[in-house]
């Protein structure tokens, strides 16, 4: 900011500043006004017009009064920059402050004022601002489109002048975001997409190229009004000692990018969007208020770049896979990437095209069925409860909802197991919602693995690995799926296996749930190793249901205290649970676990 007076930003977050760069403690309402009167370049209103537009949802009197109290509080912000804002009985005028919306006003060609509009447009003009409904949000969105035109009309004069190729695909990805549609600023990209890369001569991967009839066959096949997929590429945290390696990966997701935005049968949240939404601490919800539909997850580790994409409105991953990233040969390595990424991003939404307008025409079935997903994460039977009361409420706006069906048997699969009661009921309502939901939708992996679930604890050992060898060809890097699997194993006496497929299912899902866990300490007590089966359930959240098995740990231990305390907590949880009532029922292909369990069992006093 320059000059006397001050500067009103409002692109990102709104705020007023003093000459000293200090925040102006001005009223949220108050702000909102003078970014009117600056945005709007009249600099005066009358009070009826700010009142009706700032208060639209109270009455005329008590939008004039609440006018009046906050130009009294602004008119007492007066410092050595001057007033605020000056009043008369009928209008409000505009003190000495300036406006980052100047910015646009005296756009020209060159590349350094390009760069500082760019810079504020991808912030959204008042993007953090709860705005008023009605007029003042009407008039904010006609501003957004009258910037967004100065910028692409910007973009198109400063093309053929800046050396900067990476700001230029930038602008373009941001524009395509809006408009796929937007054929002149395509043709950009593909010219400027075609630069210097990592060894400074050869041209990053075409990844547009790959794509074919298909495009074509899903826009003439999907209805006119529908909207198109949303896609949002996270890029990876750093990892790592070595930055060369993230930078490597970071610049094959903007390549993905670049490629994707070329495609007319979805749209591509900006690289820039992208990144606050990874940094963002609830990205289900950030990744909610931006429309996305599908969601490309990235992470690097000591074994590459993992990527996987997740269907948001059944939180389903779709496809996986691993990139080796070396120091050694990173320009082929990040264009075979790019294009085997992008490839199977293409295939998975115009094969799914289907889920996505049925989403569409059943959104609320979807969001019930979000929020039992997210009542599932623990295994409380409270949590478990509730769950299966909002697969039921999907149910009631689709009623052959697969997703939905596939939980509700879960429900009864996780009670049966909690509650150790042996209720023959529970198993039979989750085998028949299972099987519901593979009529319903026989591709379903968690359809599936349900089934399998179900022929677990119904003791056939072998119908329960055929069904989830089913669901993990249908879906191999699905991490329940490897947990179900890995679960079942251990109870087919093969404790290592079991902990092997777990540790993948951890690494594709490492805020792994509670299940996950039980279950790896059932394996390890069944390897021998106690302390490791304490310490997987004591990395529970909720530690409770693992109480029976920490106890037996201690026990085989010998520390006969530390086993006697979690006996009784177990059975403050199921005072009626029977040591043989319970082996009797629960499935064990060999007699062994069950003679190692029951001895762990009967040494902790159970």
């Amino acid at each position: 900011m320059t000059g006397a007076g001050y500067h009103l930003q409002t692109f990102g977050e709104l705020r007023l500043v003093d000459t000293t760069g200090a925040v102006v403690a001005c009223p949220e309402r108050g702000l909102l006004i003078l970014a009117y009167l600056s945005a709007s370049g009249q600099k005066v209103a009358t009070r009826e017009k700010l009142a009706t537009m700032i208060w639209p949802d109270r009455e005329k009197s008590v939008a004039f009064k609440n006018l009046r109290s906050t130009l009294w509080r602004m008119q007492h912000l007066v410092t050595r920059a001057g007033a605020v804002v000056s009043a008369t009985e009928s209008e409000v005028a505009l003190g000495l402050i300036s406006c980052d919306v100047a910015d646009f006003e005296t756009v020209n060609s060159s590349e350094e004022t390009f760069r500082s509009i760019l810079t504020l447009w991808r912030d959204t003009f008042l993007g953090t601002a709860d705005l008023p409904s009605g007029r003042y949000t009407d008039w904010v969105l006609e501003k957004r489109r009258r910037f967004t035109d100065r910028l692409r009309g910007a973009l198109i004069d400063v093309e053929q002048r800046s050396a900067d190729r990476s700001m230029l695909r930038s602008a373009c990805v941001h524009l395509l975001e809006l408009d796929p549609g937007d054929t002149a600023v395509r043709e950009i990209l593909q010219r400027v997409s075609h630069g210097p890369s990592l060894d400074g001569g050869r041209p990053p991967a075409k990844v547009w190229l790959w794509h074919g009839a298909g495009e074509a066959e899903a826009e003439a096949s999907a209805p006119e009004t529908a909207p198109l997929p949303r896609v949002a590429l996270l890029p990876p945290a750093a990892f790592g000692s070595d930055p060369l390696l993230h930078a490597v990966s970071a610049a094959v997701i903007e390549d993905i990018t670049i490629g994707l935005c070329a495609l007319r049968s979805m749209t591509v949240v900006a690289p820039y969007t992208a990144e606050r939404i990874r940094e963002a601490e609830d990205k289900a919800a950030f990744l909610e208020r931006h429309g996305v539909t599908y969601a490309l997850d990235c992470r690097m580790s000591d074994q590459g770049l993992f990527t996987q994409l997740i269907f948001l409105p059944s939180d389903q991953i779709v496809w996986a896979d691993r990139f080796l990233i070396s120091p050694a040969g990173l320009l082929k390595q990040r264009q075979e990437i790019a294009y085997h990424v992008a490839r199977a991003v293409t295939e998975q939404v115009e094969t799914g095209r289907p889920e996505h307008l049925d989403y569409l025409s059943h959104p609320e079935a979807y969001y019930a069925y979000l929020g039992g997903l997210r009542h599932l994460s623990g295994l409380g039977l409270p949590e478990v409860r509730r769950a299966r009361h909002d697969f039921r409420v999907a149910l009631k706006h689709k009623q052959d909802f697969a997703p939905a069906l596939s939980g509700i048997a879960r429900t009864y699969a996780t009670e049966w197991l909690l509650t150790a009661r042996a209720d023959g009921e529970l198993l039979s309502l989750a085998e028949r919602h299972a099987k519901d939901a593979i009529k319903s939708n026989e591709v379903l992996p968690t359809a599936h693995r349900e089934v399998g679930v179900v022929k677990l604890y119904q003791g056939d050992l072998d119908e329960s690995l055929a069904a989830l060898d089913r669901a993990e060809q249908l879906s191999p890097h699905y991490a329940d799926v490897l947990y179900s699997h890995a679960d079942t194993l251990v109870h087919a006496s093969r404790p290592g296996e079991a902990l092997e497929k777990l540790g993948q299912a951890i690494s594709l899902n490492p805020l792994a749930p509670d299940a996950y866990l039980w279950s790896a300490a059932g394996a390890s007590y069944f390897l021998g190793e106690y302390k490791q089966a304490i310490g997987f359930a004591q990395d529970m959240k909720e530690k409770s249901p693992a109480d029976r098995i920490v106890a037996a740990s201690w026990a085989m231990l010998g520390d006969r205290k530390k086993a006697r305390q979690h006996r009784m907590r177990a059975l403050k949880v199921n005072p009626t649970f029977d040591v043989d009532k319970w082996l009797a029922v629960i499935p064990f292909k060999e007699q062994w676990q069950k003679d190692l369990y029951r001895e762990g069992l009967k040494k902790a006093g159970f």
